[in-house]
């Protein structure tokens, strides 16, 4: 596809974002295999539900613009993966790992969040405000899942300054 017009990269970026959620939403059942806490398994079990929605959102929102997605691979989303995987390859603690993989959630939500919020200005732009009432649905959903995983990320921080006290009185 060329992209000689503000539309076309528009719909680039759309098929991009696409892209990136199908990647999520694969990730988003590793994820929770790996969590050994139940908060944080519902937190990306209810993310699971979230991302099915927000793709039906953007067949929703090529539909509404007459358009098909691109075949793209959004090369951000496989790289954030490809971080979980090395991750993984280090044999981490339980720990370490449920630390490292709300880093790499918390990571996904934010350049969702960026993903979004460029979408929803080039919709306007474009005079799409059905579509960009569509992506900012998406958005509010991203936004509250990076919250969830940072109130999830502190309260899993009290778990290693409590281990970290262990260790120093262990080593005594």
């Amino acid at each position: 596809m060329s992209l000689d017009t503000p539309r076309d990269l528009f719909l680039h970026e759309l098929s991009d974002t696409m892209s990136a959620e199908n990647i999520v939403l694969k990730m988003l059942g590793e994820l929770q295999t790996e969590s050994n806490n139940s908060e944080i398994t519902a937190a990306y079990k209810h993310h699971e539900t979230e991302t099915k929605q927000q793709i039906k959102n953007l067949q929703a929102v090529f539909k509404q613009l007459g358009e098909k997605p691109e075949d793209t691979t959004c090369h951000a989303a496989v790289g954030l993966k490809e971080e979980h995987d090395s991750l993984k390859e280090e044999d981490p603690s339980p720990l370490v790992q449920e630390l490292g993989n709300l880093t790499g959630a918390a990571k996904t939500e934010h350049y969702e969040i960026a993903s979004y919020t460029a979408l929803i200005q080039m919709a306007k732009d474009l005079g799409e405000t059905e579509v960009a009432d569509l992506l900012k649905e998406n958005l509010d959903q991203e936004k509250a899942m990076a919250k969830t995983i940072e109130s999830l990320s502190k309260e899993l921080g009290k778990d290693v300054k409590a281990q970290m006290k262990e260790e120093a009185a262990a080593a005594d």
